[in-house]
């Protein structure tokens, strides 16, 4: 069988070309050996090249807290306040984003039209499923790092719905992120009126696919692995509420308008339910813990609840019941997700009151049984004296929840 012929990459990392497929010669670590976990070769030459990749004084990127670099499954994105340069470029060669589309492409653009459910941790998008669709591709067209990531996603879709070439289209998620990572962070956009909806769309849904990649990991590291990654999956996701606050202004002019500001009406929601009063408890019960500490966890469980009550009341709003799933990990606070990298005790007992959320959400394709799985590793990991604690929780997903 003829094997279907691509661009080269001929300087690409030893891994790659062992492996044959093209690297996107990314340094210190190219894209597919950072997903893949492997060892890269440019690694060995990164010393000699940092002083090449110092930020300069106007660029703004989302990075992973120190520790946790290295693991990061995607490449930072990269917002650069400057002007554009005259042609776009990844790793200074030009940039090809004219591509000719395959049938593979339009397997992927189908499948993003027909299959609400890929769209389940949107706001609303199940109810206005298509009028959605319609302003994400219209926007898509004229900025080619979303339409790559539509297709990312779609990839990442299919896997979880075809077990037996799950591997092929993860493959295929991989590439086509790592391309719509690589132009948006060769474009060097500055958001504006023009292109703040693409970019948010763009932003939501890497956060989105992030996540679900996240809560499918089954590491044999177990919890190290698991807050490893998920905290960078939290990171990413604070870099998408910090584009939606600081361009708010201009994005409730644009037609996203009624997708977050019912967003919003949630987010604004006091909470009622007593799900989170153990761990609440807990908090308060902790003299060493300064005052800072303790208001993250406050913040973290004044979502979290928010998100729990959402999840027990079925009602007629647009509003999703499980949003706060995708939303609490852009909510909470940047000193809790410290705690959670630090694996503190109380900050993982809080994590497994967000297990209780994951578990109502558990037939979402996204979720599946991480709610029972990121309990079971805190489980682990914490000492007995901690399982008073644990109470709530295992009482709620281990039972079957309606």
């Amino acid at each position: 069988m003829l094997r279907r012929s691509h661009k080269k990459s001929r300087d690409g990392c030893l891994q790659c070309k062992r492996r044959h497929v093209k690297c996107d010669e990314n340094r210190p670590r190219c894209r597919l050996c950072i997903l893949s976990d492997r060892k890269c070769s440019f690694a060995s030459l990164s010393t000699g090249d940092a002083s090449s990749q110092s930020m300069s004084p106007g660029d703004t990127r989302w990075t992973p807290p120190a520790g946790v670099q290295d693991s990061t499954p995607l490449e930072p994105i990269v917002l650069v306040n400057r002007e554009p340069r005259n042609r776009r470029t990844i790793n200074d060669r030009p940039l090809d984003v004219d591509e000719p589309i395959n049938l593979l492409h339009t397997e992927l653009l189908v499948h993003a039209l027909l299959n609400d459910d890929m769209f389940s941790f949107a706001i609303g998008f199940e109810k206005f499923h298509r009028a959605g669709l319609a302003i994400g591709f219209e926007k898509a067209l004229k900025a080619p790092y979303l339409m790559h990531q539509v297709l990312a996603f779609a990839a990442c879709h299919l896997a979880h719905l075809n077990p037996e070439r799950s591997i092929y289209y993860r493959h295929q998620a991989v590439e086509m992120q790592t391309r719509a990572v690589s132009i948006f962070n060769a474009a060097q956009v500055q958001v504006d009126q023009s292109n703040c909806v693409p970019i948010l769309l763009f932003s939501s849904m890497l956060g989105q696919h992030l996540l679900a990649d996240t809560l499918a990991r089954r590491d044999p590291g177990g919890i190290d692995s698991f807050i490893t990654h998920y905290v960078q999956c939290v990171e990413m996701h604070r870099g998408i509420y910090t584009i939606a606050t600081s361009a708010w202004s201009m994005l409730m002019e644009t037609e996203l308008e009624p997708i977050l500001s019912m967003s919003k009406s949630l987010t604004s929601r006091q909470p009622n339910g007593e799900d989170t009063a153990q761990v609440s408890a807990l908090v308060e019960s902790i003299d060493s813990m300064g005052e800072e500490e303790k208001q993250a966890c406050r913040t973290a469980i004044h979502y979290l609840q928010i998100g729990l009550d959402a999840a027990q009341v079925e009602d007629n709003s647009p509003i999703s019941r499980y949003q706060m799933i995708c939303e609490w990990t852009m909510l909470v606070p940047p000193l809790f997700t410290e705690l959670l990298a630090s694996k503190r005790p109380v900050a993982l007992i809080v994590l497994a009151h967000y297990a209780v959320l994951l578990h109502y959400g558990r037939h979402l394709w996204q979720v599946g049984d991480s709610g029972r799985y990121i309990l079971h590793i805190i489980g682990t990991y914490l000492e007995t004296g901690w399982d008073h604690w644990l109470e709530y929780p295992r009482e709620r997903v281990l039972q079957d929840v309606e």
